[in-house]
């Protein structure tokens, strides 16, 4: 697994950034499916002839890996993803204003001996990092979350157990020093001195 993991990781390092897509008149309000070596590529055209969706699906052995993209019709980038087997190893999801506002790369690439999941950071519509952490699922996160101002300067780290349950909670002043740790009890009610 760490040997398939490493030659993703590879294979996605190498990958150039999304580009804007193409427009092409003449594919107008179509969808074109063109095979490839174990597998496809599908692209679908809006009415203006511009690229606004397209995934490409092949099976090299290693199981199935997918490549799927998403713009506006105007050509701004709205996802990018990448899926080994149909779990997401790595995403990136923009604005309509083109800044990112969410990037999202499996534990299984980032750090295999963290907590499984897809460690998740948040931007504003600024481009400045909000939040960031682990989550399984759309709901549960485990591990360190960190916290961030409007200006991306580090103001709370909240902790979860392996079951999602806060267990800290540090807060940080203006030049970064942290506080103290505040413990909760299973019931989130906190741990008192």
């Amino acid at each position: 697994m760490h040997a398939r993991s490493f030659v993703l990781a590879a294979a996605l390092v190498l990958l150039p950034a999304m580009a804007g897509a193409e427009v092409n008149a003449s594919l107008a309000g179509q969808t074109v499916v063109t095979q490839i070596p174990g597998g496809e590529h599908r692209k679908e055209y809006a009415r203006n002839g511009q690229l606004v969706y397209e995934v490409i699906e092949q099976d090299r052995g290693k199981g199935l890996e997918a490549t799927e993209r998403e713009w506006t019709q105007d050509g701004g980038p709205l996802r990018d993803q990448i899926f080994l087997d149909g779990m997401q190893m790595r995403g990136t999801f923009w604005y309509m204003n083109g800044k990112v506002r969410e990037k999202h790369v499996n534990q299984a690439l980032r750090d295999p001996k963290g907590p499984p999941g897809n460690y998740v950071e948040h931007f504003s519509d600024l481009g400045v990092l909000q939040a960031s952490g682990v989550m399984q699922g759309r709901f549960k996160r485990v591990g360190p979350h960190r916290f961030y101002d409007e200006h991306g300067k580090l103001r709370t780290e909240m902790t979860y157990d392996d079951s999602g349950t806060l267990v800290s909670e540090k807060k940080f002043d203006a030049d970064g020093v942290a506080g103290e740790a505040q413990g909760f009890h299973p019931d989130g009610s906190r741990r008192l001195p």
